[in-house]
């Protein structure tokens, strides 16, 4: 089978002060609006596990100037944050490779049993999209490392060319171990909490002058590190006995 499109944008990353992120927000109002993707779980939430091979292969071309991700991306969600929040079962095994601000993103949806072969360290079965990919996106054998958890709240304009998303409540935590619908999503074995907002903004084909403007004033809170990095640097400074 073959390998999904690329997708093909732009990215930068902020972690703006509390009182920046709200008229960040404030401003762009009259361009975008927020996207609520499941009315029943208004509360959206992600898990993000990154895979790596024993080389860190993928750690080391962050160092390289090249940056790339090789990630499952699970989305959660509640009906209020007072309920835990629980898969909704949608999931993707995603390539990511970022130069500069441009980025290119490979994904390829996966089923349940799918997404366990990978947290298990167990290669893919069959031909499926997500096999062919992770057979080029690694040349040798990956596993699970680092698991993301975050509460994202999205906003695009009309045509979604302009995505703008704030994820909060960021914590890393050793990788789950299953991937199921209606499972509670909270990862269980903590490594470290974030304390900072992640404001970013993603954008495809020409800069829009209004984005550009009010990107300006962000430009003090700019960041160049990312969750992979950040999650990764956590990873390998707990003792022996979690890995």
């Amino acid at each position: 089978m073959s390998t999904p499109a690329p997708e093909l944008d732009h990215e930068r990353r902020f972690q703006p002060s509390r009182e920046a992120l709200e008229t960040f927000l404030r401003d762009t109002r009259q361009w975008t609006n927020p996207c609520v993707y499941d009315a029943s779980l208004p509360f959206s939430f992600t898990r993000t596990t990154y895979f790596d091979t024993e080389g860190l292969d993928f750690l080391g071309s962050c160092r390289a100037g090249r940056p790339q991700r090789l990630r499952l991306r699970e989305y959660a969600g509640t009906v209020n944050l007072a309920c835990p929040p629980v898969l909704t079962g949608t999931r993707y095994l995603e390539m990511k490779t970022s130069s500069g601000q441009r980025r290119t993103k490979i994904r390829a949806s996966l089923s349940a049993d799918e997404a366990a072969a990978l947290l298990s360290g167990r290669p893919l079965p069959g031909e499926s999209a997500a096999a062919t990919l992770l057979r080029q996106a690694a040349s040798s054998p990956v596993k699970p490392w680092v698991t993301a958890w975050y509460r994202r709240n999205t906003y695009a304009n009309p045509d979604a060319s302009v995505r703008i998303t704030v994820d909060q409540e960021l914590l890393f935590a050793l990788p789950p171990e299953q991937s199921a619908a209606g499972e509670p999503a909270a990862p269980s074995r903590l490594l470290h909490r974030a304390p900072a907002t992640l404001l970013e903004v993603k954008w495809q084909g020409d800069f829009p002058p209004w984005l550009e403007w009010l990107l300006w004033k962000l430009e003090p809170f700019e960041t160049r590190g990312s969750k992979f990095e950040h999650g990764m640097r956590a990873r390998l400074a707990s003792t022996p006995s979690t890995q």
